[in-house]
């Protein structure tokens, strides 16, 4: 779709959602060694999630299952080709409006683009596609005022249902609550904020052709094996598409996070970035502000991404 308007205008990338191996492990990784603060938790599919402030969680842990896992109506939250193993559930991007949202459903159907499924979170509405390495996407409309007073109300429920954006109206829109700074005491991490990611792709150009002209996506740098891509009109990359060398593994290389530059673990960093492993083998980058994202298409950059 070259000539069209993409079918999404993301603001945001705002969270990745990881299937792991053992959801306490994991909580706790997140939580006390790279800083980011738990907020919520649903006991019944054993997910957890964290956040630092800056919107209703960065990232969400869900173990590892056998069977489906379900949701307050009976959705089936898990993809089980999916959830089976540790790995990527989904990355994130929120868009400024419910309209914009029921518009793409609509726009998708008509274009032969397939919207894996719609649903209601309670305090936000997603629509899910596939990209074309099988990696899901979530585009996303906060439609409650204030995330942190949903948690508080709706603590170790589920929270998940079907949304039909066909026939429900969309919620009237709201100013955003504010950020709020939110640490962990003694951790040597302190993220601001989830920011990116780093994506092995089988076909760059079909990589690219589904982020720009599906996601909305703006190509900032590119190569013959590198492709970085930013929100509409900012200037940072907040994805970084590097072809596959043979035998490589498809899918989610690694998250960027913003970090405070005066985080322990910053100190005396080469290029103002850290690297880490989760308990599952997830490579994570924490950057010391937006001037250590990467700005040129080398792959060796984006891999150190």
């Amino acid at each position: 779709m070259p000539d069209r308007q993409a079918l999404f205008r993301p603001d945001r990338f705002a969270h990745a959602n990881l299937y792991v191996g053992d959801v306490e492990r994991s909580v706790a990784f997140y939580r006390d060694v790279c800083g980011v603060k738990e907020v919520f938790r649903e006991p019944a599919i054993k997910a957890g999630f964290l956040g630092n402030g800056a919107t209703h969680h960065d990232i969400a842990l869900m173990q590892c299952a056998d069977g489906p896992l379900i949701g307050r109506d009976g959705t089936v939250q898990n993809t089980m080709a999916r959830g089976r193993s540790p790995g990527l559930n989904h990355i994130a991007f929120h868009v400024a409006t419910e309209e914009s949202l029921i518009d793409a459903f609509g726009r998708a159907e008509k274009l032969g683009i397939k919207v894996e499924k719609a649903l209601d979170h309670g305090m936000s509405r997603s629509l899910y596609l596939f990209d074309p390495d099988g990696n899901a996407v979530e585009f996303y409309v906060d439609i409650v005022a204030d995330w942190r007073r949903f948690y508080d109300e709706n603590r170790d429920s589920l929270i998940t249902s079907r949304w039909d954006p066909s026939h429900e109206p969309p919620v009237a829109a709201h100013e955003p609550l504010p950020r709020r700074d939110d640490r962990v005491p003694g951790a040597s991490l302190q993220p601001r904020e989830i920011c990116g990611a780093t994506l092995i792709v089988a076909d760059p150009q079909a990589s690219l052709r589904f982020y720009r002209d599906v996601a909305g996506l703006e190509l900032r740098q590119a190569t013959s094996d590198v492709n970085l891509l930013a929100l509409p009109g900012m200037a940072e990359p907040c994805l970084a598409l590097v072809s596959a060398m043979p035998g490589e593994r498809i899918g989610l290389h690694s998250l960027w996070f913003l970090a405070d530059p005066d985080s322990p673990a910053l100190a005396g960093t080469a290029g103002g970035r850290t690297h880490l492993r989760d308990p599952d083998g997830l490579a994570l980058t924490f950057h010391a502000g937006t001037a250590a994202l990467p700005r040129h298409a080398d792959r060796r950059d984006a891999l150190a991404a």
